[in-house]
Parts: C-alpha cells; sequence; structure tokens
C-alpha cells in the first residue's frame, strides 16, 4: 500500500506508471506498466562489459529521477538503488521497485536495502536524501569496474569523490563529463527540419522516428509540430502510454515540446536538438540547420520535388520506398536516395530504421 501510495501520482520519464490500485476479498493489486527489457545486473550477467558512454547515461538518467523524487512537496528517498532495479527497455532507463522508499518527513526507516549498497545513516534507521546518492555511486562503481574499456579519470574523480552533492548537482557534473568525453555539446540547438514534397507521405511519422532514434543513442533531441496539426495532442488521445513533465510529452526515448497559441512555447525550451515537423511547407524549413526532406514513391514527376532537396543540408527519403521511382529522384537530385523500410509505430527503434538513421545522421552531423 505503501508503494502504491508512493507511485500513484508520480510522473517521470523513468519511472514505472501506475495506472490503478483495486482490491477483492483477498487481495490488493497494483496494476502498473509492464517494462519490457532486463535488469543492469542481468546485462551485465550477458555480456559482461558495458561502454563508459552506457555509464554516464545512466548516471544521468538516474540522478535525474533522485532529483524529480528529492524535490517533490514531500521529498521522497528511493532507499534501495542497486543493478537489479536498474531496467534497460528499448533506449529507455526505468527505476523500479518502490517497496521500500520512504517520505523524508518520516525520518526513520523500517528496514533497509541490500547490505553491499547501504550507508552508515540507513544502518542507523535514518532516512536520508544523502543515502541515495551514496547507493548510486556505489552501484554505479560496479557498472564502472564492469567496463573493459580504458580507464577515464573524469569518471574515476566522479565516483570516488567522498563529498557528495545534492542529486541535482550530480546529474550536472555528470552531463558535464559526458558532454566533454562525447563531444556532444556541438549538438545542443541544432535543428533538424523535415518536410514532404506531399501530404500523406509520413512526414510526421519519420520524424518522430527520427527524434525517438536520437535520443536512444544519446544525443537529447526534442519533436516539435511546426505545421499546426497538434500531431502530440491527437496521438495522446488514443496512446494511455505518454505522459507530460514541465511542457515536454513522453513515450519511451520520446521527448515531445507542446506548443500553444500561435506556436508559442508557454516555457523556455529546453536544451537540446530539435527535429522540426514542417509537414509540406518548404519555405519555413529552411530556417533549419538540417533538412530531411521526403519525397513520394508515387509516379516520379522532377517538377514536384523542391530545389532544397538538392542542397548539401539535405538528405532525401522517399517513403514508402520504391526501387524505380528512387532511382528517378537519385537522377534528378543528384545525390543518394534513402529508402524509409515499412513501418508501424515510429516511437520503436527497430533494426531498419536505425541502419537508415545511423547513415542519415552521420551525413548530416558527422560520426556520433
Amino acid at each position: 500500500m505503501k508503494e502504491a501510495e508512493i507511485l500513484l501520482n508520480l510522473r517521470h520519464p523513468n519511472i514505472p506508471i501506475l495506472y490503478d490500485l483495486e482490491e477483492d476479498e483477498k487481495y490488493f493489486y497494483i496494476v502498473e506498466e509492464y517494462i519490457v527489457g532486463e535488469s543492469m545486473a542481468d546485462y551485465l550477467y550477458l555480456h559482461q562489459s558495458i561502454s563508459h558512454r552506457q555509464l554516464m547515461r545512466i548516471a544521468i538518467e538516474i540522478y535525474d529521477v533522485l532529483d524529480f523524487l528529492h524535490n517533490l512537496n514531500n521529498p521522497i528517498c528511493y532507499q534501495d538503488m542497486k543493478l537489479e532495479h536498474i531496467y534497460l527497455s528499448n533506449g529507455r532507463i526505468v527505476l523500479i521497485d518502490y517497496g521500500i522508499a520512504s517520505y523524508l518527513r518520516d525520518n526513520e526507516i523500517s528496514t533497509y536495502g541490500t547490505l553491499s549498497y547501504v550507508s552508515k545513516a540507513q544502518l542507523d534507521g535514518k532516512c536520508k536524501l544523502s543515502s541515495d546518492i551514496y547507493n548510486t555511486k556505489v552501484m554505479l562503481k560496479r557498472i564502472y569496474d564492469s567496463s573493459e574499456e580504458n580507464r577515464n579519470l573524469l569518471i574515476e574523480r566522479r565516483l570516488n569523490l567522498l563529498k557528495e552533492g545534492s542529486a541535482k548537482e550530480e546529474k550536472e557534473k555528470w552531463i558535464s563529463i559526458y558532454e566533454r568525453k562525447n563531444n556532444k555539446k556541438k549538438h545542443l540547438d541544432v535543428k533538424i527540419g523535415v518536410v514532404g514534397n506531399d501530404i500523406g507521405i509520413g512526414v510526421s511519422h519519420i520524424a518522430i522516428s527520427l527524434c525517438s532514434y536520437l535520443n536512444n543513442i544519446g544525443i537529447l533531441s526534442y519533436y516539435r509540430d511546426c505545421c499546426d496539426e497538434k500531431i502530440l495532442e491527437n496521438i495522446m488521445a488514443r496512446d494511455k502510454g505518454f505522459f507530460k513533465r514541465d511542457n515536454v510529452i513522453y513515450h519511451d526515448s520520446f521527448k515531445g515540446v507542446l506548443v500553444s497559441g500561435e506556436a508559442v512555447l508557454e516555457e523556455i525550451p529546453p536544451k537540446g536538438l530539435y527535429v522540426m515537423d514542417y509537414g509540406t511547407n518548404v519555405k519555413d524549413v529552411q530556417s533549419c540547420d538540417y533538412v530531411i526532406y521526403v519525397v513520394s514513391s508515387r509516379a516520379y514527376k522532377s517538377n514536384e520535388i523542391d530545389e532544397i532537396a538538392k542542397d548539401s543540408i539535405t538528405c532525401v527519403i522517399i517513403n514508402p520506398a520504391r526501387m524505380l521511382v528512387g532511382v528517378e529522384v537519385a537522377k534528378f537530385v543528384q545525390k543518394k536516395v534513402y529508402a524509409f523500410p515499412i513501418d508501424e509505430d515510429p516511437f520503436t527503434i527497430t533494426k531498419k530504421k536505425e541502419k537508415l538513421f545511423n547513415r542519415i545522421i552521420e551525413k548530416l552531423l558527422g560520426d556520433v
């Protein structure tokens, strides 16, 4: 009941959603989001190694969860951080099992987690936010020790630092390390416009898929509807897997920024790369840093393809794939044309989409 009470009103992209709490004559039932994936403990057992890049992403996302929990009106101590409770699910990192989480106001705890992780305060029966930072650092050290990469002094210094900051401070330090090691800062504030030469050819589908893919490989990205079609609102009305936090819509690895009125953001837009969905509005897409131009695969007519398709900042995708039309389009634009695979769900990262976007993003942004 306590776990249900804690989870019931929590909405965060890295926390499972609790949908309902029911009971009958014998049992209580928690109806919770089903997480498809494997725990970090299982992942290390099966693969026996993890990259520094994966470690840093885990650190950033877990400290973000703790920052969220620690700054609620009634702050929550998670208290049970360990490898078994970190789940990897389709590029998303999920922190599960809130069975011994406690409100900070309670001050004392009745139990604590796995002995090899716990802090001195937990052993003394005290509920402190600093215990979550300590537990997380122990867990991250175990992940780091499993890596087969060469030593990274920035990571080691962060893990071995005796003085522990708040969850927010820890998250910011890990973001700084991530940017320095992966040189991802150059991708902040970049805008990739997605536009098509016809309606109903999957421009929004491709834009949403691209945004999900970028987040999945560690490039913080947001989808934005620039054609006033209320695409996110319409999808959310049909799919309960979405939730909103700070004007951002989350669904697995997807992040989308909501707009209101005349496309004016309610709040300062978050930092990150933006995938801008322009529909068929070729005029406005030209303000973007890079363009993905979607071409219909119906009978080829060169006069229906805009000149921006020939630009050096533009990648051309034909959808759905038709080889003969693709060849004709490639001749006209004088560059390689990519074929988008048959795809039902823009939020799922399939092998075919991953392979396609790997090639496109390497061309646009360089080797990521």
